[in-house]
C-alpha cells in the first residue's frame, strides 16, 4: 500500500479541501498521514481508517500566540520588531525549518512514497522531506500564495524566488482552476504533469434538510423574507463591506447573514451599527466543514464579492461558490475570471461589478427569475460534484505510481 504524507502549515480542523482530498485517496486504497499545526488544541477529526493525523506544536507559533495574547493598547517594541518585514521573513523561514524537523521526527519510522504539500508555505518542508524519505513531491497550490492580501514586497520577492527554485523539484502540480495553471506556466515555463482540482465540497448528511427556516427562527425573521448569505473568513478585500452597504438599497424583504469569523469582525459590527442595519444584518459564528452545508441551504442567495485588489483575489475560485450551488443557492459574484467562468458556463448566478448598485441589481435580477437559477444550480450539481472532481486526483496518483 502506497503511503502519502500531506503537510499543512495550519490546523486541519477547518480545511475542508485537505480533508476531502485525504478521504478520496484513502477510499482509493492509499494510506494517508496528515502532519499539520496544532492551532486549536482540539482532537484531530476522524476522517477514515486509512488516515492518520498528527497535530504538531512548534515553538515559533506558540511564541507568536503568546505575544499576541499579551498585547494590550499600543504594540510593544518586541511586537513591532516581529512585524518588520526582514524579521518576519527570517521568523517564517525558521518556522518552516522547525516544522520540517518536527514532521521528520514524527514520521521517522515510516516509509513514505509521496509528500503532498498544501500551499507554498509547506513546499520547502516538502522538498526536504522528499529528499530524506526518497519520495515523490506533489505541490498543491490552493491560490496564488505570493499575491495574497497582506504579503509585503519582501515576502513576495522571496516567495517567487523560492517557488521558482522548488518548482524544478516538483513531480506533479495541482491547483484550483485553469487560470492558475496558465499563470504558473507563464511564470515558470514548462510545468510537471498538472491538474486543476476545483474546491467542490464533499456532500454527506447535510443533504438532508434538518434546519428548515433555521436563520428565520434564529434571528426572528418572518419566513417570507429572503436570506442573503456570505459565509467564510471575515478578511479585508472580500467585499463584505460592499454587501453590507448594499442592504440600504434593498427593500426590507432582504436580510443578510454573515457566517464566519476573522480579523475584521469588530469593524463589520461597527459598520452594521453605523449603517443602522442591526435589524437586517446578522452575524453567525463559524462552524466546522462538516456542518457548514446544513446551514448554507437555509439561505436563498449566496454572495461572493471579492475585490480586485490582487491577482490572488482576481483569479481565485472560493469554495463558497460551489457550496452555494450544491445547496441550490444562486450566486451573485464579482466579475473576475476565477469566478465568472463557472457562472458563464453553468448559468447558476450573475457576475457583477464591485459596487453597491451592481450587487443590488444582481440580487434583484436573480429574485425575479429565481426558479430558473435554482434549476441551473441543480443542473450544475450533476457535473460539478466531488465524486466527479476527485477522479482527477486519483488518476494523478495512480499514474504517478504506475
Amino acid at each position: 500500500m502506497k503511503h502519502i504524507l500531506m503537510v499543512l502549515f495550519k490546523d486541519i480542523d477547518y480545511d475542508a479541501r485537505v480533508q476531502r482530498e485525504a478521504i478520496a485517496l484513502a477510499e482509493s486504497g492509499y494510506k494517508v498521514t496528515i502532519c499539520c499545526l496544532n492551532e486549536f488544541d482540539t482532537e484531530p477529526p476522524l476522517l477514515h481508517n486509512l488516515i492518520k493525523i498528527h497535530k504538531l506544536d512548534i515553538y515559533t507559533k506558540q511564541a507568536k500566540k503568546g505575544l499576541a495574547s499579551g498585547l494590550s493598547g499600543k504594540p510593544s517594541i518586541i511586537a513591532r520588531m516581529v512585524r518588520n518585514p526582514l524579521v518576519k521573513l527570517a521568523k517564517d523561514q525558521y518556522a518552516s525549518y522547525e516544522f520540517y524537523k518536527r514532521v521528520k521526527e514524527t514520521m521517522a519510522l515510516e516509509t513514505i512514497h509521496a509528500i503532498h504539500c498544501h500551499d507554498l508555505n509547506t513546499l520547502d518542508t516538502g522538498k526536504r522531506l522528499a529528499g530524506h524519505f526518497q519520495s515523490k513531491l506533489i505541490y498543491d497550490s490552493h491560490e496564488l500564495f505570493n499575491e495574497m492580501t497582506g504579503r509585503n514586497a519582501i515576502d513576495r520577492r522571496f516567495g517567487y524566488a523560492l517557488e521558482a527554485k522548488l518548482m524544478k523539484r516538483v513531480d506533479r502540480f495541482i491547483t484550483v482552476n485553469p487560470f492558475l495553471i496558465d499563470k504558473f506556466s507563464k511564470r515558470y515555463g514548462t510545468l510537471p504533469p498538472s491538474i486543476y482540482l476545483q474546491n467542490i465540497p464533499l456532500l454527506g448528511e447535510e443533504q438532508e434538510r434538518k434546519n428548515a427556516n433555521y436563520f428565520h427562527h434564529l434571528y426572528g425573521i418572518p419566513t417570507d423574507k429572503m436570506i442573503l448569505l456570505y459565509q467564510g473568513g471575515f478578511s479585508k478585500n472580500r467585499g463584505i463591506e460592499l454587501c453590507v452597504k448594499s442592504m440600504n438599497q434593498l427593500s426590507d424583504q432582504y436580510h443578510l447573514v454573515l457566517l464566519g469569523d476573522g480579523d475584521i469582525k469588530a469593524a463589520l459590527t461597527q459598520l452594521v451599527e453605523a449603517e443602522n442595519l442591526t435589524s437586517r444584518v446578522h452575524f453567525h459564528p463559524k462552524v466546522p466543514p462538516t456542518e457548514i452545508l446544513s446551514l448554507t441551504k437555509e439561505a436563498d442567495i449566496g454572495l461572493v464579492m471579492y475585490e480586485n485588489v490582487s491577482e490572488n483575489n482576481y483569479y481565485s475560485t472560493p469554495n463558497k461558490i460551489f457550496e452555494y450551488m450544491l445547496m441550490g443557492l444562486p450566486v451573485v459574484s464579482s466579475n473576475h475570471p476565477g469566478k465568472a467562468y463557472l457562472l458563464e458556463e453553468y448559468d447558476f448566478g450573475i457576475a457583477v461589478d464591485e459596487d453597491e448598485q451592481a450587487i443590488v441589481k444582481g440580487i434583484e435580477t436573480i429574485q425575479h427569475r429565481r426558479n430558473y437559477y435554482v434549476q441551473k444550480c441543480d443542473e450544475a450539481s450533476k457535473v460539478l460534484n466531488w465524486p466527479n472532481e476527485s477522479k482527477k486526483l486519483i488518476h494523478l496518483y495512480n499514474e504517478l505510481f504506475s
